[in-house]
Formats: structure tokens, C-alpha cells, sequence
């Protein structure tokens, strides 16, 4: 019967929607590029599955549950998947032979992709509605090239009723599925995020910090920690009062993220105190970066709210080593920036850790 066939591509719809949302929201592929070609062939496979697996009418007609992923990719608005799984499933019903049932089925399949590119700009705040007429704009399109196909007749109706009946009761299913799937990785996203980042300016926090640098020691890498410590923030503070302060915290964390690497780790551990991890780079190099943040804080302009913009500075110390264990470097970085604090301030001081190794040996 065709509802038992179509409501058993609707289970098997289901899981490939779970995989493909896993898939969307993983962060382990290289690229975001790579990763929605990816997802766009899954979906494209998941729907030559149901293609294959539909309800064949007549000789020349079948109908399938194949719009489904092109749901779901189009309430992600997953534009590059949506596109990939679009070709993919139009081209691939010529696979079923060059006809103009199968013209008409391609022609449809880009028609349902653009239309709910369209339904997800307007309706992309309310996720239900939204989903939910994704749905009913797939169904209408394959209706009317069913129409085409078959013309008015006994066995049309009878068609589109088990389509409509099927499809948005999967739809409605799909819906909560999708949305719930969504949801929780959101709150999963969010947890992570409050445990791991620094609630003002969203930077790493020290308990970030100590994972990622636990075992520096063990690696044969030069890696260099950067300590950094506004000057004078207390009469910021004092002067301008604490939210002008944090405006200014926010502003510098900006600032050293523009300056660094995207694979440097940036770290707030203390009210005005500041620490950066990076690898691989020479002491020459390290101490022009360092004296590039420098004068890029201190020619900034810090804008506050009910006063007039000023002028800050930061002192920087710098620990480079090999093999190194944190907690020595950590302590040389601090060395350096108590030196370049009581040196004038607004400096860069550099400690070699391994040479200062070798001298007390």
C-alpha cells in the first residue's frame, strides 16, 4: 500500500535527519565549505534513498518523500547543502530515464529548494511556522507536478490525499524533531560556552587556560606566554566608574584578538590581567608582535559612556622557551611584566626561559 510505503521512508527520513544535524553542528572538519558540501551530499544520498525507495503510480510516475532533507537544510538555511542536495536529487531522478515526468520532477526540486530559501528569510525567528510551511510549499509543488503527470482523475485525488495526509504528518513530526534537535544543541553550545569563556569579554578563562597549557612541557615546541596588565586601571576605575572600566576590558580583548593568530590562545585570568599562548615563533618575532599590541592599545581610542574618549596602555612580558613547563614560564612571563611595569610602564620585556636556565646552571 502506498502509505505503508511511505510512512516507512519517513521513519528511515528521521534518522537521516538526526545524522545530518550531528553533522551540522560538529566542529571537527576543516572548513565551513567543506563541511556544507558534506552535509549536502548526505542529504543528497538520504534522498536518492527515498527516491528509490517511493511509490511508483503508473510506468511513467513515482512520488517519494524525497523533499524531506531539503526541509531540513532549508530551516537551517544552509544555503551551499540546500544547493548540493538539490542538484543531486533533481539530477537523479534521470536516473529513473530521461522523460518529461523526469524534466518535470527536476524543474520541481529547484522550484521547492528557492521557494523555501524564501519561506526561511521571512519566518527564520519563528522556527515552527516556519518548518511547518517548508512543508506545506514542498507538498504543493509536488502536487501540481503530479497534476501535470497525471491530469484530474479518481487516481490523483486518491494520490494527493495519501501525499498531504503522509507528508504533513511526517512534517509535523520532522518539525519537533528538528526543532528539539536544535534546541538542545544550542543549550549544549551555550553550558560550554559559560564554563569555558570569560563572561565580560568573551575570551577564554583560566580554566581553559590551564587545560590547553597542562602539558607544555612534554612537547618539543618553542611556545611563548605573553602576560599583559593594563597600566593604571585602578584610576580607570576610580575616575570613570566600573562600567566605563569593563567597556574598556571589552575593547582591549578586541583588541589583542585582532593582533594575534586565530590558533593563539587569548586568556583573561584577572581583573585587568591578560595571557597569551603562542607557538612556533621565534624571539625576534614574538617581540615585534608583542610591540605591535603595544602601540596598537596605546594609540586606540577607548570610547565611554557619559565622558570623553581616553588613552590607555599595557605593559607586556614575555616568557620564550622550549620544553618548558608552564608554571616556569608562567612565572618568567610574570617576571617580565613586573620588570617592564617598574621600568616606566607602556613596555615589552622579553625573558629568554631557556637561556636563563643554562646561565643559573
Amino acid at each position: 500500500m502506498p502509505i505503508i510505503a511511505l510512512l516507512i521512508n519517513a521513519c528511515v527520513a528521521f534518522t537521516g535527519f538526526y545524522l545530518i544535524s550531528k553533522v551540522f553542528h560538529s566542529q571537527l572538519f576543516f572548513s565551513s565549505r567543506g563541511r556544507g558540501v558534506l552535509i549536502g551530499i548526505l542529504a543528497g544520498l538520504l534522498g536518492l534513498f527515498l527516491m528509490f525507495n517511493g511509490v511508483e503510480v503508473n510506468e511513467s510516475v513515482r512520488v517519494d518523500l524525497r523533499h524531506l532533507p531539503l526541509v531540513l537544510l532549508a530551516f537551517y538555511g544552509a544555503r551551499l547543502p540546500l544547493f548540493v542536495a538539490t542538484a543531486f536529487i533533481g539530477s537523479t531522478r534521470f536516473l529513473f530515464g530521461v522523460t518529461d515526468q523526469a524534466v518535470i520532477a527536476f524543474v520541481a526540486t529547484w522550484f521547492v529548494s528557492i521557494g523555501m530559501l524564501w519561506i526561511h528569510r521571512r519566518l527564520a525567528e519563528r522556527v515552527f511556522l516556519q518548518s511547518m510551511l517548508l512543508n506545506v510549499w514542498a507538498l504543493s509543488v509536488i502536487s501540481v507536478a503530479v497534476l501535470i503527470n497525471l491530469g484530474w482523475s479518481v487516481a490523483y485525488f486518491t494520490l494527493i490525499a495519501t501525499i498531504w495526509t503522509v507528508g504533513m504528518s511526517v512534517g509535523l513530526l520532522s518539525s519537533a524533531l528538528t526543532i528539539d534537535l536544535e534546541q538542545t544543541t544550542r543549550q549544549s553550545k551555550d553550558y560550554k560556552q559559560s564554563a569555558e569563556r570569560d563572561h565580560l569579554t568573551g575570551l577564554f578563562n583560566r580554566r581553559v587556560w590551564d587545560r590547553y597549557t597542562s602539558e607544555l612541557g612534554t612537547k618539543q615546541r618553542t611556545y611563548n606566554v605573553l602576560a599583559l596588565d593594563i597600566d593604571h586601571f585602578k584610576r580607570v576605575n576610580d575616575t570613570y566608574g566600573h562600567a566605563n572600566g569593563d567597556l574598556v576590558l571589552q575593547r582591549f580583548a578586541e583588541l589583542l584578538l585582532i593582533e594575534t593568530r586565530s590558533h593563539d590562545l587569548v586568556a583573561r585570568i584577572g581583573g585587568e590581567e591578560f595571557v597569551i599562548l603562542m607557538y612556533d615563533l621565534p624571539v625576534e618575532k614574538v617581540e615585534k608582535v608583542a610591540e605591535r599590541i603595544r602601540k596598537r592599545i596605546e594609540h586606540e581610542v577607548f570610547v565611554l559612556n557619559d565622558f570623553p574618549p581616553i588613552h590607555i596602555t599595557a605593559s607586556i612580558g614575555i616568557a620564550h622557551g622550549k620544553s618548558e613547563p608552564i608554571q616556569k614560564m608562567t612565572e618568567a612571563a610574570d617576571d617580565a611584566l613586573y620588570e617592564a611595569k617598574h621600568s616606566g610602564r607602556n613596555q615589552v620585556v622579553l625573558t629568554n626561559v631557556n637561556e636563563r636556565s643554562l646561565v643559573l646552571n
